[in-house]
């Protein structure tokens, strides 16, 4: 009897040696997940890279470089800002599992945060004019966005889009927001915990200036309050110009910029804490360009070599 005992055990002990060699064989057979690999297209928003534009460093005497913000998913830096204005509203417990991000936009915001919207499961509504190109509504409506087209109109007027899509949100009630993308924080800071800390890295902290067109003025704000404040430190060892452009010939008035007519209908120039922002940071004043320059410059960048 023992003897049997023995055996049974011996026959089992082995029979689960060679289940677990056979896994152990499994595990080695299965392949390692590569780290290099994205899980969703959100993990692909950010840490664009640096790009040197030799013809423009020629034409001006200085080492020009520009972030390759079309490189996020979405094709623009608005994916940085969807995915903070979503996750600040997540945590804040304000945007719920069944929730809807609503907001207004001329394309870039909406197709971005439908991108957003799409990865995590959130429905997304919003309303543009009805002027926006068919590309950018093609693109909204396939990342499976309802957008909504309103007349143009002044912002002060309840037929904006700002105005509509915040009367939309407020309709839907608890678990879904209004993203509000001019007055939300989280625009300024997603470029300040972002974009600019990966220019800070990117050039071992030997940026001079900081240049760009502006629409909210949340990369603006965010870059240049952080690129200022590193270069403030005594370690520094170079002082940061921190500017912006402000296309269109237009009256201008300090820190604000206005693309065109039409977009001025569109668009209520910066947010209130943008516009904080850029007055703490102590920026100058918007330096006025043209079209046509700006034009005439991409001409060049794309046409010769770099």
């Amino acid at each position: 009897q023992m003897l049997s005992d023995f055996g049974a055990a011996t026959a089992t002990a082995a029979g689960l040696a060679c289940v677990a060699l056979l896994l152990l064989r499994s595990q080695r057979r299965r392949p390692r997940r590569d780290d290099s690999v994205a899980s969703n297209a959100l993990d692909l928003i950010g840490n664009t890279p640096l790009l040197e534009l030799p013809s423009l460093s020629a034409a001006t005497g200085c080492r020009v470089l520009a972030k390759a913000e079309f490189l996020n998913p979405g094709g623009s830096a608005k994916d940085r800002v969807a995915a903070a204005i979503v996750a600040e509203a997540e945590a804040a417990g304000a945007l719920r599992e069944g929730g809807t991000v609503v907001e207004a936009t001329a394309g870039s915001t909406g197709i971005s945060l439908a991108l957003v919207c799409a990865a995590k499961g959130y429905r997304c509504h919003l309303v543009a004019a009805d002027d926006v190109s068919p590309q950018k509504r093609e693109l909204i409506t396939a990342l499976g966005a309802t957008l909504e087209l309103v007349r143009p109109a002044a912002i002060a007027d309840a037929a904006h889009p700002v105005n509509v899509a915040r009367a939309r949100a407020a309709a839907l009630g608890d678990g879904s927001i209004f993203a509000d993308q001019f007055e939300n924080l989280a625009n300024t800071r997603a470029h300040e915990a972002g974009t600019a800390a990966e220019i800070w890295a990117q050039t071992r902290g030997t940026v001079d200036a900081f240049v760009m067109g502006a629409g909210t003025g949340g990369t603006l704000a965010g870059v240049s309050r952080t690129l200022k404040r590193r270069k403030a430190d005594p370690r520094s060892r170079r002082r940061s110009l921190v500017s912006q452009l402000a296309p269109e010939r237009t009256r201008m008035r300090p820190y604000s910029a206005v693309f065109s007519r039409a977009h001025c209908l569109r668009t209520p120039s910066y947010s209130r804490g943008a516009l904080t922002t850029l007055h703490e940071t102590a920026l100058p004043a918007p330096r006025l360009v043209y079209s046509a320059c700006v034009r005439g410059a991409l001409r060049v960048v794309l046409r010769r070599p770099g």
